[in-house]
């Protein structure tokens, strides 16, 4: 991925990374030189997802807050019945928040 500027989609989900694993994920997607739109493969022009009981946990939602920043378009999503902490369903709402 660090060299690679062609590819914008891929998913990553329940890969059972680690939430370090995912920060660096998102730290490469957002760099320079990648085009990047998603580590959850959710197609940019999306409006609703249904995540709900995928068994998604913490690093699940590092990912998503990542695909929240940069798809505008989302607005809607379901993650009930997932693994995902306080913190974590935190971390998407803020990020959620400022992609609208």
């Amino acid at each position: 991925l660090r060299v690679n500027a062609t590819v914008t989609v891929i998913n990553v989900l329940k890969n059972e990374l680690t939430e370090e694993g995912a920060q660096k994920l998102v730290e490469v997607a957002e760099s320079k030189h990648n085009q990047i739109k998603t580590l959850c493969g959710i197609a940019d022009d999306t409006t609703a997802v249904d995540f709900g009981g995928w068994g998604l946990g913490p690093a699940d939602a590092i990912l998503l807050a990542f695909d929240l920043r940069v798809n505008a378009t989302l607005t809607q999503l379901d993650l009930r019945l997932n693994s995902l902490s306080e913190q974590s369903t935190g971390l998407v709402r803020s990020a959620q928040n400022r992609g609208a």
